[in-house]
């Protein structure tokens, strides 16, 4: 509705019914009973996938909330997890919660440097790590932070001073016989206003913020979000992001939630072979994961004959028309037989539908994986809203968009377009930041930062960062992100970053698919020694400029790249391009690329 003085609110429904599950223990205890199962989740070790029973998780997190209680970690406490997505970092997360602890999940992708002053600003009294690599990065900081405890994952060695998980289960076993209920009796007075966990923003602008997230704002969402996405105890889920993001923690939540099995990736190159393996029924995914998928698709399709091309191409055609018609009739089976199952059958076969979150989704790829088969809902939201805001499910769907605001979540559009919201999944603020608290949470909404717009039917769209927005220096306003996720599209291209902020015109800076620029040089006979030499060619240079054209035609002139410069490397995490969640860092971008950037407008 319209509301002359607020601007533009959404509500989406009423809020759900009182249940007793009102913190993260009461959900573990609640589902670790409703929902018992041999193979409540499961993990890959010397090439075999082990199935863990809901009986052994729950009591593993009994054992490990006992012996962590035994060093000294009271409520209150703040407890790190340095590690990769794997069933210790589940553990270690629910039996600290369930002591009344507060979780702090720190990525191990992380520079030394950034990892200390994360410990630094959150204390903990305990860090688990995953590794003896990462363990090595944090050892040379422990006197000088304090830390009592570092617990390493990997069961095979044991640095000087430091616990294996395995040993604590020992040490915890003990005490689950000599106090019977007193683990749930602790579990269940964990309140719902208490802090659950601290999570720093992956900062894709200026120093990283813990955003302090109570139990009621994580489990407000979760069940808001398994209202708009229903997940039951006959799903499988692939759990392969970071759990260190709220993202795929916030997944993992809910489909424990909702009775489904957890598979943990073995790591992140191995998720294609890890899906076609245990063959999973959902999963969640950043939009890179999708576009790689797409562009994977292409590139092989691109080597076939003609004749399979041109099938290829008139199959995603009628998939797309059965999409938008809503209406799938014969030659849509047809298609479906003779392409889109060989699709689906590589990410397992299984597959009901994706959630997709992190970044804008571009709707070309949306659209190509309703179109085989493979349903992607949408969603959006922020670290500081536990996460999620808005989200696509089973009817009410609208592709291109972040879907309706979920459960009582309100959403309101500023005067500038700034999304802003409120309701019982916003933050209680950032760890020792009081004035960026203020600011964030300014009038009683958290201020998104991102820049959106709200159709007739309530659905969300995300059009852009407000902070990324480029204003020329003739004075137009131009997203960025919305003409990357174009060029994105382009299987010659593995990522893009426009500019021109202040300056005259837009520009790109193109890491290249070499790959697939080689298959082009080869099939147009433009010679080249070494793949890096494409990069030098008039021809490529022509090439990639009239792909760029042709993917943003009906663009206005001023949105149109005029130059683009080709990167040898790629945007690292490591390198401080790219958020752990693979967003780009457009300032650090254009600190390291400074002279290439000057070139571009010079020459």
């Amino acid at each position: 509705m319209l509301n002359e003085d607020v601007g533009i609110v959404v509500r989406a429904g009423d809020a759900g019914k009182a249940t007793a599950i009102s913190t993260i223990p009461r959900l573990l205890l609640h589902s670790a009973t409703q929902y018992r199962k041999s193979d409540a989740f499961k993990f890959k070790r010397n090439g075999q996938w082990i199935e863990v029973s809901s009986d052994e998780f729950l009591l593993r997190v009994e054992e490990l909330f006992f012996a962590i209680r035994a060093l000294g970690v009271r409520a209150g406490d703040r407890v790190a997890i340095v590690s990769e997505t794997r069933l210790e970092w589940a553990i270690a997360d629910y039996a600290t919660l369930c002591l009344g602890g507060i979780t702090v999940p720190i990525y191990p992708t992380l520079s030394t440097q950034q990892m200390e002053a994360l410990l630094r600003d959150s204390e903990p009294a305990l860090v688990f790590v995953s590794t003896v690599g990462l363990w090595e990065k944090l050892a040379p900081m422990r006197d000088r932070l304090g830390i009592r405890y570092f617990v390493i994952f990997d069961p095979a060695v044991q640095p000087v001073d430091v616990l294996r998980i395995s040993s604590l289960y020992d040490m915890g076993r003990q005490s689950t016989y000599d106090y019977p209920g007193e683990f749930r009796g602790q579990a269940l007075c964990v309140e719902p206003p208490q802090v659950a966990t601290i999570i720093y923003t992956s900062g894709t602008t200026g120093i990283p913020k813990g955003a302090m997230l109570t139990h009621q704002n994580l489990v407000s969402n979760i069940q808001a979000t398994s209202e708009r996405l229903p997940i039951s105890k006959n799903d499988l889920a692939l759990s392969f992001l970071p759990l260190s993001h709220i993202f795929q923690r916030h997944v993992d939540y809910a489909s424990f939630y909702g009775g489904a099995s957890i598979a943990y990736a073995e790591n992140a190159s191995t998720v294609g072979v890890d899906m076609s393996e245990v063959r999973p029924t959902f999963a969640a995914g950043v939009p890179r994961f999708f576009e790689r998928i797409y562009t994977r698709t292409l590139g092989e399709v691109s080597s076939e004959s003609s004749v399979v091309r041109a099938m290829f191409e008139k199959a995603v055609r009628i998939g797309k028309g059965a999409v938008r018609s809503g209406r799938r009739g014969i030659a849509y089976r047809a298609a479906d037989l003779a392409i889109f199952r060989k699709i689906r059958a590589k990410l397992g076969g299984r597959i009901k539908f994706f959630i997709s979150g992190g970044a804008a989704l571009p709707k070309d790829i949306g659209e190509f994986f309703w179109a085989v088969g493979l349903p992607v809902y949408e969603g959006y939201g922020l670290t500081e809203t536990s996460p999620v805001i808005a989200l696509n499910g089973p009817g009410s769907t609208r592709i291109g968009s972040v879907g309706r605001p979920v459960s009582d979540q309100e959403v309101r559009i500023a005067d500038d377009g700034e999304i802003l919201v409120r309701g019982p999944s916003v933050m209680k603020g950032y760890n020792h930041m009081e004035r960026e608290t203020a600011e964030a949470l300014a009038g009683g909404w958290f201020h998104t930062g991102d820049i959106g717009e709200v159709d007739l039917d309530g659905f969300l769209k995300i059009t852009d960062r407000k902070k990324d927005l480029i204003i020329t220096s003739n004075g137009k306003n131009i997203a960025p992100q919305a003409i990357e996720n174009r060029l994105k599209l382009i299987p010659y291209f593995e990522n893009v970053v426009v500019l021109g902020d202040h300056r005259h015109f837009i520009s790109a800076l193109i890491v290249p698919n070499l790959d697939a620029l080689v298959v082009y040089a080869r099939m147009h006979k433009i010679a080249f020694d070494k793949p890096a030499e494409l990069l030098h060619k008039r021809a490529i240079y022509d090439f990639a400029m009239a792909e760029i054209d042709r993917h943003t035609e009906d663009l206005a002139a001023f949105e149109k790249v005029k130059k683009i410069a080709f990167l040898e490397k790629a945007f690292t995490i490591d390198g401080g391009e790219l958020t752990p969640t693979l967003k780009i860092r457009r300032s650090m971008i254009e600190n390291n690329y400074k002279s290439v950037i000057d070139k571009l407008y010079t020459l």
